[in-house]
């Protein structure tokens, strides 16, 4: 009896694992008719002559749908598919006028995938955020748990562009550059946030290595974001 007790247990536990399991940025999930990607999250308080209100921000989604059906996908509203949460309660989705490629509706051909923006009001001090995604045709929900790039993403990017510059720098210093190189080794931080771990700074070198500073630039923004690195120590 105490074995069967304790496989119903088991059971269960992993059940209950296995239903709270959220995606993060950058997953891909599909169901039989299309699929459904996040790309990136950006929290920003401006947005071209838009300003967000007071104790608001604006969270920027980039996200991508794709038709997995070998016929075409009539017109249908992608934003109703879509329910944001902070702390709790439910964020509305608002139209910007001078953000380009805003994805509320469209129709898609066989096979084809699209993306865009979708922009939400949310409280100004919400780091967390769960976003549903419904899937139009089964009905499948699937859910995200992720934090937001950090507003000041063209600053961030400056500095581990800086950081990076320096490392490679010291790597060049005859001799003893590896050595400098592997003690000063630690994640590359600002104000207290971590914009990228310390096991990560020697791919992000390589990566950007022997690029134009716009290239690097580049690199090192599409990193940020995809990670949604905002993390305090």
């Amino acid at each position: 009896m105490k074995r069967l007790c304790l496989a119903i247990v088991i059971i269960m536990l992993g059940a209950s694992i296995g239903c709270s399991s959220a995606l993060s940025l950058g997953q891909r999930t599909s169901d039989s008719a299309h699929a459904f990607l996040i790309h990136s999250a950006q929290m920003i308080d401006k947005i071209g002559g838009d300003i967000s209100a007071e104790g608001e921000s604006y969270l920027v989604i980039k996200y991508e749908v794709e038709n997995l059906q070998s016929q075409n996908d009539s017109l249908r509203r992608w934003t109703d598919q879509i329910i944001l949460e902070a702390r709790g309660e439910l964020c509305e989705p608002i139209l910007i006028e001078s953000l380009d490629n805003q994805l509320w509706e469209t129709s898609l051909l066989q096979n084809e995938k699209k993306e865009g923006y979708i922009v939400f009001t949310v409280p100004d001090d919400a780091y967390d955020f769960d976003l549903i995604f419904t899937f139009p045709d089964s009905g499948n929900e699937v859910s995200y748990d992720f934090r937001y790039m950090d507003k000041r993403i063209g600053v961030n990017v400056d500095h581990v562009l800086t950081k990076l510059e320096r490392i490679e720098r010291t790597q060049r210093i005859p001799l003893i550059g590896g050595i400098l190189t592997t003690v000063t080794s630690s994640p590359i931080k600002y104000l207290g946030i971590i914009l990228v771990p310390e096991d990560e700074v020697s791919q992000l070198l390589e990566q950007t290595k022997d690029l134009s500073d716009d290239a690097k630039r580049k690199v090192i923004e599409d990193y940020l974001l995809a990670r949604g690195n905002s993390r305090l120590e």
